[in-house]
Protein backbone atom coordinates (compact mmCIF):
# COMPACT_ATOMS: atom_id res chain seq x y z
CA UNK A 1 0.00 0.00 0.00
CA UNK A 2 3.00 2.25 0.38
CA UNK A 3 4.56 2.04 -2.42
CA UNK A 4 1.37 2.44 -4.40
CA UNK A 5 0.97 6.13 -2.45
CA UNK A 6 4.41 7.12 -2.70
CA UNK A 7 3.89 6.06 -7.10
CA UNK A 8 0.59 8.20 -6.95
CA UNK A 9 2.70 10.80 -4.99
CA UNK A 10 5.52 11.10 -7.66
CA UNK A 11 2.92 11.01 -10.42
CA UNK A 12 1.38 13.99 -8.95
CA UNK A 13 4.68 15.81 -7.84
CA UNK A 14 5.90 15.29 -11.67
CA UNK A 15 3.09 16.44 -13.08
CA UNK A 16 3.04 19.46 -11.08
CA UNK A 17 6.60 20.35 -12.02
CA UNK A 18 6.29 19.87 -15.54
CA UNK A 19 3.58 22.08 -15.99
CA UNK A 20 5.17 24.97 -13.96
CA UNK A 21 8.12 24.39 -15.68
CA UNK A 22 6.70 25.39 -18.79
CA UNK A 23 7.02 28.98 -18.92
CA UNK A 24 5.91 29.41 -22.44
CA UNK A 25 3.50 31.52 -23.79
CA UNK A 26 1.18 31.48 -27.07
CA UNK A 27 -0.19 34.81 -27.69
CA UNK A 28 -3.90 34.65 -28.82
CA UNK A 29 -4.39 35.49 -32.59
CA UNK A 30 -7.19 37.47 -33.13
CA UNK A 31 -9.12 38.31 -36.75
CA UNK A 32 -10.47 40.96 -37.99
CA UNK A 33 -11.48 42.49 -40.93
CA UNK A 34 -10.70 46.46 -42.28
CA UNK A 35 -12.28 48.23 -44.81
CA UNK A 36 -11.22 52.13 -45.82
CA UNK A 37 -13.44 53.89 -48.06
CA UNK A 38 -12.79 57.38 -49.36
CA UNK A 39 -16.37 59.17 -49.46
CA UNK A 40 -15.44 62.17 -51.23
CA UNK A 41 -14.20 60.52 -54.17
CA UNK A 42 -16.76 57.15 -53.80
CA UNK A 43 -13.48 54.59 -53.85
CA UNK A 44 -13.14 52.03 -51.98
CA UNK A 45 -9.30 52.31 -51.35
CA UNK A 46 -8.76 48.74 -49.34
CA UNK A 47 -10.60 45.49 -48.20
CA UNK A 48 -8.29 43.44 -45.95
CA UNK A 49 -8.86 40.54 -43.70
CA UNK A 50 -5.77 40.19 -40.92
CA UNK A 51 -4.30 37.54 -38.18
CA UNK A 52 -2.88 39.78 -35.42
CA UNK A 53 -2.13 39.12 -31.85
CA UNK A 54 -4.95 40.29 -29.62
CA UNK A 55 -4.13 43.04 -27.53
CA UNK A 56 -2.97 44.81 -30.91
CA UNK A 57 -3.35 48.21 -31.33
CA UNK A 58 -5.50 49.89 -34.43
CA UNK A 59 -2.52 51.96 -35.01
CA UNK A 60 -0.25 49.36 -35.03
CA UNK A 61 -2.58 46.99 -37.21
CA UNK A 62 -2.91 50.16 -39.47
CA UNK A 63 0.87 50.79 -39.58
CA UNK A 64 2.09 47.71 -40.57
CA UNK A 65 0.04 46.91 -43.35
CA UNK A 66 -0.71 50.76 -45.06
CA UNK A 67 0.77 53.87 -45.60
CA UNK A 68 -0.76 56.08 -43.14
CA UNK A 69 0.13 59.56 -41.03
CA UNK A 70 -0.83 60.15 -37.80
CA UNK A 71 -0.17 63.45 -35.53
CA UNK A 72 1.74 63.53 -32.60
CA UNK A 73 -1.37 63.23 -30.55
CA UNK A 74 -2.84 60.50 -32.59
CA UNK A 75 -4.99 61.82 -35.00
CA UNK A 76 -5.18 59.97 -37.95
CA UNK A 77 -4.57 62.44 -40.97
CA UNK A 78 -3.90 60.10 -43.75
CA UNK A 79 -4.32 56.43 -45.72
CA UNK A 80 -2.46 55.65 -48.68
CA UNK A 81 -2.30 59.04 -49.96
CA UNK A 82 -5.78 59.99 -49.39
CA UNK A 83 -5.28 63.22 -47.03
CA UNK A 84 -8.17 64.65 -44.71
CA UNK A 85 -8.47 68.60 -44.99
CA UNK A 86 -9.95 70.76 -42.25
CA UNK A 87 -10.36 73.65 -44.32
CA UNK A 88 -13.06 71.68 -46.05
CA UNK A 89 -13.93 69.65 -43.10
CA UNK A 90 -12.75 66.48 -44.62
CA UNK A 91 -11.52 64.23 -41.67
CA UNK A 92 -11.21 60.43 -41.16
CA UNK A 93 -13.80 58.48 -39.04
CA UNK A 94 -14.28 55.20 -38.17
CA UNK A 95 -16.59 52.43 -37.19
CA UNK A 96 -16.18 48.74 -35.40
CA UNK A 97 -18.76 46.58 -35.90
CA UNK A 98 -20.92 49.23 -37.27
CA UNK A 99 -20.52 51.34 -34.07
CA UNK A 100 -18.69 54.60 -34.26
CA UNK A 101 -15.58 54.35 -32.29
CA UNK A 102 -15.15 57.34 -29.79
CA UNK A 103 -11.32 56.44 -29.09
CA UNK A 104 -8.36 56.94 -30.96
CA UNK A 105 -6.48 54.18 -32.89
CA UNK A 106 -3.68 54.49 -30.63
CA UNK A 107 -5.73 53.03 -27.81
CA UNK A 108 -8.59 51.06 -29.63
CA UNK A 109 -7.45 47.21 -29.22
CA UNK A 110 -8.37 44.69 -31.75
CA UNK A 111 -10.77 41.76 -30.90
CA UNK A 112 -11.59 38.63 -32.32
CA UNK A 113 -14.32 39.00 -35.79
CA UNK A 114 -14.33 42.77 -35.42
CA UNK A 115 -14.82 44.80 -38.97
CA UNK A 116 -13.39 48.19 -38.87
CA UNK A 117 -14.58 50.38 -41.34
CA UNK A 118 -12.45 54.12 -41.91
CA UNK A 119 -14.28 56.23 -44.14
CA UNK A 120 -12.61 59.99 -45.10
CA UNK A 121 -15.66 61.79 -45.05
CA UNK A 122 -17.25 65.47 -45.20
CA UNK A 123 -18.22 66.24 -41.49
CA UNK A 124 -20.90 68.67 -41.17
Amino acid sequence: MKQIKRLFMITILATVLTACGNTSTTAEEVSISLTITDQTTNTTISEDDFTVQAGTSLQTVLEENYDVEVTDDGFLTAIEGHQQNTDENIFWTYEANGEMVNEGIADYQVEDEDHITFDLQVIE
